[in-house]
This record gives C-alpha cells, structure tokens and sequence, in this order.
C-alpha cells in the first residue's frame, strides 16, 4: 500500500504535537463514496517489557466479515507512553503491516480515538491522513469531550462535544445494556457513516468485530 511520508517517527514529545497541530489542517469530512466490500481493523500491543510493540492488521469482506487476510509486525517501542501521543508509539509498527498486506481495504477501524481528542489528531485519524483512507476511531473509552449516557438498546447513541459544542463522535450501545463504545471519525468520513458501520461489524460483541480479530492477531504474536 502507499504510505505517505509527511513527518519523522523519530522526535521529541513536544515536536510530536506540533506535528498534530499542523496535520489536523489536513483532516477531510466526508462521506463514503462508492461500495464498502473490504474493511480492515487495526490494533498493536506490547510485549511484557513494553519494549517492543506488537501490531496486527486484519482484512475483512463486508458485509460476511470473512477474514481474507491476516498481517503482523514487531518493532521497537522509540517513543515513550505520552496521553494524547499514542500513534507515535504504535503507529510506525501499523506501518509496517500495512507494507505487507496485498489486499487493499476500503475502510479501515482503528482501536483508539479519531478527531475526538485534543487536537483532532487520535490514531485513526493520524494513521488516516498517512494512510490516505477512510478510517473510523472506536475506544474503549472516552479520552477528550462530553456526552451523556445513550439509552440502554443496542444502536442508541449520544454525541459526544468538544470545545463550542463541537461534534467529535458518539457513545455508542453496541449491545443492549452493555458499556458503550466511542467512536469518532478519523479521516474521509461523517459520523453518521461512523456509526452505522461500527453497528454493521458489532454483531455478536461490544467490539466491533474488525477490531476484536485485530486484537486477538496481536496477542498471539
């Protein structure tokens, strides 16, 4: 796949969100154009010392979610753990996997957050302007911004603001009566599209399934 070359992995904390700053001038809203038929789910983990970042890369057909294929790196830890810098630690490992894999994906999740960050600049949407996809943020957890609880059913959802009620994402029920997931756009997508294939790939978990086939290829490294 072509990666874009727009900055060096080797820097300093303070540099790294300079870097942040001058890229979310980068970030496009969009719509999906086009058939999605290929997805992708991205994850990296570490190994015991955290000295060594373990990343996996999953293609999928959609909407089967058949996996078609499967691609792994493992690559030194440079950067330290910062909040708010993670794609500096993880993401030069993702570019590893993402120069092996044949089969090229339309839309590609990401375990982290997109624009709902401080500077607009989470994994998905970094690795997104770099990677020149679409790509969809959904963590876990919430890192940057307000919401309120969304209703106890599957496919509630509520928005989650930032700065002047700015809308980065939502809280979304991937299940009845289970923790949400938070999702925000990365990079060449809307949040309604966000949302409605983050509900499409969630099916049997509060994962959506790229990302849980992801995270368990990185485990097994």
């Amino acid at each position: 796949m072509k990666i874009k070359k727009i900055h060096s992995w080797k820097t300093s904390a303070k540099e790294a969100i300079r870097i942040q700053n001058r890229l979310s001038k980068k970030i496009k809203r969009s719509k999906v154009s086009g058939p999605v038929k290929v997805i992708g789910g991205c994850d990296a983990s570490f190994s015991k010392d955290e000295d060594k970042v373990l990343a996996a890369v999953v293609i999928l057909s959609f909407p089967a979610l058949e996996v078609l294929e499967v691609v792994t790196a493992i690559r030194k830890a440079n950067f330290p753990y910062v909040p708010g810098l993670l794609t500096f630690r993880e993401g030069p490992a993702l570019l590893d996997c993402f120069k092996k894999i044949k089969i090229k994906p339309r839309v590609l999740f990401f375990d982290g957050q997109g624009i709902a960050h401080p500077r607009h600049m989470g994994i998905a949407t970094h690795m997104g302007i770099l990677l020149d996809l679409p790509t969809i943020g959904c963590a876990k957890s919430k890192l940057f911004g307000t919401y309120k609880e969304p209703a106890p059913k599957r496919g509630s959802f509520s928005i989650i603001k930032g700065k002047d009620n700015e809308i980065l994402g939502a809280a979304l029920r991937t299940k009845d009566d289970v923790r949400p997931v938070f999702v925000s756009l990365g990079h060449k997508m809307n949040l309604e599209d966000a949302i409605k294939l983050t509900l499409k790939v969630a099916r049997k978990y509060r994962i959506p399934e790229p990302l849980r086939q992801a995270h368990q290829s990185a485990n097994r490294i």
